[in-house]
């Protein structure tokens, strides 16, 4: 060694010295271990089966990192084997305990098949206006659209997807009224006391009304002091009658009284009766008049020509 490296050489043998001893050290603690093998305790089995009963939970929790769920494939999975065929990728992963699962993966297209679909690029362009990058990944995602590598869409790639198309991000959030909303449709299921499946059946049916910028995308609903009225439930006025007897009344069939409470054209509202909620219709609100007691005669003279 030269005189003017010598300094270089002592520090890289002290550096390689301490490397040695930690080795060492290393080796007699795992010599130890096997020698005396550790057992989990009581509490540590609790918490294991806990993780295990919940692990799809753990996955998704914000406090999981990507190395942590690594280390979950690690303890999970045995081994992946993976086919090339013409058309895509035959992933046969081999499970702790023999268990397996098969998966075909379509081969990425060379060129120009890795863009982006230019529909799902305009579809971006309109969501930005209203949504940020993680929500609409979601709504992409929910129909069913994929990157043009074939992924599913994420917050990143969304992100990535707009700057390489001079999307702008979405702007401030929209202030909205805290009692008229918009509501998303699970908001407006607390708002209203009711379950989403029945909020999702008030939308389909036409009783409340809603929209949405695309399929997928979170409803906007406006509850109005009227809407939450007739919905809500509580105490018709005196005079108001059943969908059965309205239907018998104006001489129309239930289906039709029903739309003309959908579109408004019927005052109505939601009141419980025993274990149920039925709808209580104003009559007087009806513009094709009441025929109290048509269907009655029509049927008294059929009988008599008969």
């Amino acid at each position: 060694m030269e005189p003017e490296n010598r300094l270089v050489a002592r520090s890289l043998e002290r550096n390689w010295n301490e490397c040695l001893g930690e080795l060492e050290a290393v080796k007699i603690r795992a010599q130890e271990s096997q020698r005396q093998p550790s057992f989990l305790t009581e509490e540590e089995l609790k918490k294991i089966q806990t993780i295990g009963a919940n692990l799809d939970a753990l996955w998704k929790a914000r406090t999981t990192e990507n190395r942590d769920r690594k280390r979950l494939l690690r303890c999970v999975i045995d081994e992946a084997q993976i086919r090339t065929e013409k058309k895509h990728y035959r992933v046969l992963i081999v499970w702790k305990g023999g268990a397996t699962t098969e998966r075909e993966v379509i081969r990425q297209k060379a060129g120009k098949g890795h863009a982006t679909p230019e529909e799902t690029v305009d579809l971006v362009r309109k969501l930005a206006e209203e949504f940020e990058d993680a929500q609409i990944a979601r709504i992409l995602n929910k129909q069913g659209r994929r990157t043009g590598l074939g992924n599913t869409f994420t917050k990143v790639n969304v992100r990535s997807l707009r700057g390489s198309h001079r999307i702008p991000k979405c702007p401030k959030p929209f202030v909205r009224d805290p009692k008229e909303g918009p509501f998303t449709a699970d908001e407006a299921a607390r708002e209203l006391g009711v379950t989403m499946s029945t909020i999702h059946r008030w939308l389909r049916e036409g009783v409340l009304a809603g929209e949405q910028m695309t399929r997928g995308a979170p409803w906007r609903i406006v509850l109005s002091d009227e809407v939450r009225k007739r919905l809500t439930g509580g105490e018709a006025p005196e005079g108001w009658v059943g969908l059965q007897e309205a239907s018998h009344r104006l001489g129309l069939t239930k289906s039709h009284v029903s739309d003309l409470v959908k579109t408004g054209k019927l005052q109505a509202v939601r009141t419980p009766v025993g274990k149920r909620v039925c709808w209580r219709i104003d009559l007087s609100s009806a513009t094709c008049g009441v025929q109290p007691h048509l269907f009655e005669q029509m049927t008294k003279e059929d009988i008599k020509e008969e």
